[in-house]
């Protein structure tokens, strides 16, 4: 009795379609897109239903006038941002994806402390873009060390200009002790902290050999730097212009040097997209610069908040969507 020819291995009957659904790497894109909504939409409810909270109903109190620069600026600073993005990275990279990232970057920030969110985004964005992983993070903490460079160098400056408006030749000993303070506790939490010690020791050698190729395209690293100086400075426009809506006549100095220390506090507080620290920090050190009241300066961040941090979550989760749609996250 003889059996029938058997198949080669490449000619097996075909078994069972696949059902097992998408690929694992989608359905955990879906799980953390699912999760990042679910936390945005919590804290906005959070954050609507503190009535001393809610920047929305303190807005009938502005001047519209000055909302529309206020707004301008915050939506200029997303444009340096990219730019301080692209600027150190050697390689091309598209503009209006990098644009969107950014954009991404406010979405993911709120559920994520220390501006953190956009740290990832853009590491993420850059590998997916084809560069490689060490080389993503080292062109981002290559911006990061710039930005906390100018940052310093900007409180030094805005300092020493409010000592002078004081009428003395040098920086006054308030404002000396401030920029020393904040120098010292920035300096003291690096160092203090093993963890961030460990972590700023590997950024710095990660950035090394990064820059060191920049230092061959000049144009690129001006680029780098203006974008990063342009986001700080945006952030400094945009609090000057909602101060001005509520009336406040602080000068431009006087305002950069509590953004830039309030900003900084803000951001070394380890609560999901600086809500409620940050708001605290600027308020505080607002209250410091200029010796107005706090109470003053409440509403003045809240629409200073609403323009930089709330307003750009639609456009971020937009974004954020449709770069990973198209797999560029």
């Amino acid at each position: 009795m003889t059996s029938g020819p058997e198949l080669a291995p490449d000619e097996a009957a075909p078994g069972p379609p696949d059902v097992t659904g998408p690929p694992k790497r989608l359905r955990m894109r879906r799980v953390v897109t699912l999760v990042l909504c679910a936390i945005v939409v919590y804290v906005v409810l959070l954050q609507v239903l503190r009535h001393n909270a809610n920047p929305v109903p303190v807005l009938e109190r502005a001047n519209a006038v000055w909302l529309v620069p206020a707004v301008g600026a915050a939506a200029f600073g997303s444009i340096g941002a990219m730019f301080a993005l692209v600027g150190f990275v050697p390689e091309r990279v598209s503009l209006r994806r990098a644009l969107l990232a950014q954009l991404s970057g406010f979405f993911v920030n709120l559920a994520t402390p220390g501006g953190l969110g956009s740290a990832a985004v853009n590491t993420r964005f850059l590998a997916r873009s084809g560069i490689a992983q060490t080389q993503a993070l080292a062109s981002v903490a290559l911006g990061q060390i710039v930005g906390f460079v100018l940052h310093v160098l900007l409180l030094v400056l805005f300092g020493t200009w409010i000592g002078a408006n004081y009428g003395a030749s040098l920086p006054t000993g308030a404002t000396l002790l401030i920029v020393v303070g904040s120098l010292a506790a920035c300096i003291g939490v690096c160092v203090g902290v093993p963890r961030l010690r460990r972590w700023l020791a590997a950024r710095l050698r990660e950035a090394g050999p990064r820059f060191r190729e920049l230092l061959r395209q000049p144009g690129k690293l001006t680029v780098g730097f203006v974008g990063q100086l342009s986001v700080t400075l945006m952030a400094v426009v945009s609090l000057y212009c909602c101060s001005r809506a509520f009336g406040q006549s602080a000068s431009f100095p006087e305002i950069a040097f509590a953004q830039l220390v309030g900003s900084a506090v803000g951001s070394a507080i380890p609560m999901p997209g600086g809500i409620g620290s940050s708001d605290a920090a600027l308020a505080y050190s607002l209250q410091v610069t200029t010796g107005v009241a706090v109470a003053t300066w409440v509403p003045v961040v809240l629409v200073y908040r609403l323009c930089t941090f709330w307003l750009p979550l639609i456009p971020g989760w937009i974004s954020f969507l449709y770069l990973q749609r198209r797999e560029a996250l």
